[in-house]
């Protein structure tokens, strides 16, 4: 249900709110924002949901809130566990990242961890904003110096040759998807040389 106004949330007690964009239409001049209210900061709803994907079973809206958080699309790992998803039951998902996660010394993520967060209080509202209005643009121009051609041509910088190599050769890339899709999990196979 789109609304035009919030309004608050339906539980009680203190609450912090954000908002993600979900889509927008420059023509019609909308954005499709999700609304958020908890009881938690931004980062206690991204575990909450996180966990929840792991342990439980999201609703459409809070799955739709955890593909919009652009936290979630940015991490490899949460991307590698949701494209592992598609071909492997998600209990065994589960255990392969965990047991990942202890092999490189970090924590997992625990049952008792969702049990936890259970008891935040998240209500998710989708929402329909006005657009400011882009003004017309007539293609007439007082001056060149107005347009900026009198400037010199820097170039795009993603032509740097530094640039283009930063990154791309990096000895101890880690992958996530092939550990948790194939084969037996060991220290030999989790890095790829």
């Amino acid at each position: 249900m789109k609304t035009a106004r919030p309004g608050l949330p339906r539980f009680d007690g203190p609450f912090k709110s954000f908002s993600v964009s979900v889509s927008s239409n420059r023509e019609k001049g909308t954005d499709d924002r999700l609304l958020v209210y908890s009881q938690g900061s931004r980062a206690k709803v991204n575990n909450f949901l996180w966990l929840k994907y792991l342990w439980d079973e999201l609703s459409r809206e809070e799955f739709r809130l955890f593909l919009a958080l652009p936290e979630n699309l940015n991490s490899e790992m949460k991307v590698a566990t949701l494209r592992a998803a598609l071909l492997l039951p998600k209990r065994e998902i589960r255990e392969r990242l965990n047991k990942i996660l202890i092999l490189l010394n970090e924590k997992p993520f625990l049952r008792e961890h969702y049990q936890g967060y259970k008891r935040l209080d998240v209500e998710i509202k989708e929402i329909t904003r006005n657009l400011p209005r882009v003004p017309k643009f007539s293609g007439w121009v007082r001056s060149s110096s107005k347009v900026g051609t009198k400037r010199g041509y820097q170039g795009p910088s993603y032509l740097d040759p530094l640039a283009i190599y930063e990154g791309e050769y990096d000895d101890n890339y880690f992958d996530w998807y092939t550990c948790l899709t194939v084969g037996d999990l060991n220290l030999n196979s989790l890095w790829d040389f």
